[in-house]
């Protein structure tokens, strides 16, 4: 009698994740509402500080690399800063398209990294992180972190291993624009960045995610809307209580303010604050409220 292994051959269902990708993307549109997106995710992981760092191009001074993944992101980004931490369901729930997973018994996470958080590809090709002593890195397209397949297209990096370290040192122009606001990618970070090297004219010409290219001219752009846009943004969040943009000059050694936005507060109207906003979202909710 055959088996299955004998007379079958794998036939299943799939999925191409660039075009999932672009179909969200048709639906979030570019500008403000990325940085709201990523603002309200910070909110719900309980962030008391969001930053955005417009980063000029910078190589760690170790050279920028031949390799696929150092071209590709060895230009300007956007780095997005929080104080607050990844936990283990954040990890898993951020690896899925359209279906967060929830923390059970509390409606603080409420739909933290849905659909959402995928707006980030009107940015860039390869959207990276860190928190909590992990780099992660994702490719839909399979075209630049190697050792990945279309089914699988992503890497983390444990930064305490002696072969995690030795991966990051040998990447400069990747990884040296996370080393800011107590980021050093040689202990545990208690916080996370998001690092999103800008698509470039080159890229876009290829993309399978976006023909949209970005510079440093209109991110900057951008970051003058958020702070116009900063003080009425916090009314309706329950835990950022200060919003902060900065440049980064090749120049610099670190990133330089440019607009703060804070509210004063007190433990008292901290726990009101959240009671309020809470209260008000639980009217009619939503499968998805605040999805990323």
């Amino acid at each position: 009698m055959s088996g299955w292994s004998d007379a079958s051959t794998d036939f299943g269902q799939k999925i191409d994740l660039t075009v999932r990708i672009r179909e969200i993307l048709r639906n979030y549109p570019e500008g403000l509402s990325i940085l709201k997106e990523l603002l309200q995710n910070a909110d719900d992981a309980g962030a008391r500080t969001v930053r955005f760092v417009v980063a000029e191009s910078r190589g760690g001074g170790g050279g920028g690399g031949d390799d696929a993944l150092s071209a590709a992101t060895r230009g300007p980004s956007l780095l997005a800063y929080n104080d607050a931490v990844f936990t283990e369901t954040d990890f898993k729930s951020i690896q899925q398209i359209g279906n967060s997973l929830k923390k059970a018994g509390t409606g603080n996470k409420t739909g933290r990294f849905g659909v959402g958080v995928n707006s980030v590809y009107h940015l860039t090709e390869v959207p990276m992180f860190t928190s909590q002593g992990k780099v992660v890195l994702f490719d839909p397209q399979a075209s630049f972190v190697p050792n990945i397949n279309p089914a699988n297209p992503g890497k983390m990096i444990d930064i305490s291993s002696p072969s995690g370290s030795a991966l990051i040192a040998s990447l400069p122009s990747v990884f040296s624009p996370f080393k800011c606001f107590g980021c050093t990618l040689s202990s545990t970070f208690k916080g996370t960045m998001f690092r999103f090297a800008l698509r470039t004219v080159e890229q876009a010409a290829t993309s399978k995610l976006s023909r949209q290219s970005h510079t440093l001219e209109a991110t900057r752009a951008l970051m003058k809307d958020l702070e116009e846009e900063a003080s009425t943004m916090l009314l309706f969040l329950k835990n950022v209580e200060a919003i902060e943009t900065y440049d980064w000059p090749s120049s610099s050694s670190s990133p330089v303010l440019r607009h703060s936005t804070k509210i004063s507060t007190s433990s008292a109207l901290r726990e009101k604050r959240r009671f309020v906003l809470t209260a008000s979202l639980r009217r009619d909710p939503q499968p998805n409220d605040y999805a990323m």
